[in-house]
């Protein structure tokens, strides 16, 4: 019963928010780098020890190519209940 209410008391509004900031930047990286790493999470289920050594240092070179600053900027302006200083998102180049 706790978990259902808890469950109930997520600000729904703000997990699509995340969502969508979280889709923007998945946008950011190459056609290539999006269908390579869907194509190994599928292979392997998302299951590290379903996946060979080499595609592992795949997944980890693309998520180096990721911009995680800018993620972490934009979702944190997102969640913010007033505006901060400093978050404002950047575009992408």
């Amino acid at each position: 019963m706790a978990l259902t209410r808890r469950f109930r008391a997520v600000p729904w509004l703000l997990v699509l928010a995340a969502i969508q900031v979280l889709y923007d930047h998945w946008q950011r990286l190459e056609r290539d780098d999006r269908a390579r790493v869907t194509e190994i999470l599928r292979d392997s289920r998302g299951l590290p020890h379903r996946m060979s050594p080499r595609e592992r240092h795949e997944l980890v070179d693309i998520a180096r190519r990721f911009d995680h600053i800018a993620l972490g900027r934009d979702l944190a302006s997102t969640a913010a209940p007033f505006p901060v200083p400093g978050l404002k998102s950047r575009k992408p180049k």
